[in-house]
């Protein structure tokens, strides 16, 4: 007969070992643009360990960037990885570890597979080349993330120790970025802008007293600092087609916005001008330069008119309710 002590430790013992080899399970969705990323994974954990791959992972070994079962990711929609097309599915995920080149991330078919299954790069629905890069934190427990979102893709990222692989993922923003050179090219150049319509009357600015810890505060602040109308420029890349509205204006009060008290404001907003038909605009946000931020349904509309030549010469914004927002005329070439 066991003594009581002994009786009392037997159910705890499993449940601690339990405990200390789990990689928990998790899922993580996001959705860009109407497609959905789903990443189910598992999370094992460094527990001490400061270098994984080489050591506790081989080199060469085709590895699911999880534990248990293997991860899986699925698109609702078709995408585009690192300039690879992949159609709409679920797939499980592979990464081939190597010393001195570049990776491989490999999607497969089977989704019910384990992790120690390994199955060959060359019989993947799909595999790219993928960067690994050597992170500056030490990320404990494994982690699958999107980063940089943005209207038409993000960045797909796994993070465990201190490696990091990043593959771009592309999505359909279901709106089109690029204005032929020929119709952007007669938007270009100075224009004198009014937004008093979209600013707060005097009645509802009387005595108002800007606080600096309000980033409301801090935004309006700046934005009605300089009278209307005032200057902005509408720019073309020819690179990439994206037609820019660029207001400092609104960029210093975006600024003023997301910093903190006492910052200095950095600008990394903007806005674009996407095409719908001749002449109408969508406007959209940008984030460093990239379009980040549009909703068609709701977002406001850039109408122009145009001269005799095909030049613009005043354009109207307007809201999702037909309000008008702001007007321009032009200033110069």
């Amino acid at each position: 007969v066991l003594p009581l002590l002994a009786l009392l430790l037997l159910p705890a013992l499993p449940v601690e070992a339990a405990a200390q080899a789990a990689s928990e399970q998790t899922t993580f969705t996001q959705i860009i643009s109407g497609t959905e990323i789903e990443i189910a994974f598992s999370r094992p954990s460094l527990r001490g360990r400061e270098e994984i791959f080489g050591r506790q992972i081989p080199w060469g070994e085709v590895w699911t960037p999880g534990a248990n079962r293997a991860t899986t990711i699925r698109f609702s929609k078709d995408v585009v990885l690192s300039g690879t097309p992949v159609a709409a599915g679920r797939y499980s995920v592979w990464l081939r570890v190597l010393e001195s080149e570049p990776w491989r991330l490999a999607l497969h078919a089977d989704t019910m597979l384990f992790h120690s299954a390994h199955p060959p790069i060359d019989e993947a629905v799909v595999h790219v080349g993928v960067e690994r890069e050597r992170a500056g934190d030490l990320q404990e427990s494994l982690e699958w993330d999107l980063d940089r979102i943005r209207i038409d893709g993000a960045d797909l990222v796994m993070h465990w120790g201190r490696d990091r692989v990043v593959v771009p993922l592309e999505v359909d923003p279901g709106i089109e970025f690029a204005t032929p050179a020929v119709e952007a090219r007669a938007l270009v150049g100075a224009w004198l802008f009014d937004d008093s319509a979209a600013l707060p009357t005097p009645d509802q600015m009387a005595g108002w007293t800007p606080d600096p810890a309000d980033p409301t505060d801090r935004f309006y602040q700046v934005l009605l600092a300089e009278p209307r109308p005032r200057p902005v420029r509408i720019e073309y890349d020819e690179e990439t087609g994206i037609v820019a509205l660029v207001d400092r204006l609104i960029e210093a009060a975006e600024a003023a916005f997301y910093s903190g008290e006492g910052e200095e404001p950095v600008v990394v907003y903007g806005q674009a001008l996407l095409p719908r038909e001749r002449g109408f605009f969508t406007v959209a946000g940008t984030l460093g330069g990239e379009v980040s931020a549009v909703n068609p349904r709701v977002a406001p509309i850039a109408e122009f008119e145009y001269d005799e030549a095909g030049r613009a010469v005043a354009f109207t914004i307007r809201g999702p309710d037909d309000e008008v927002e702001a007007t321009a005329v032009r200033a110069g070439g």
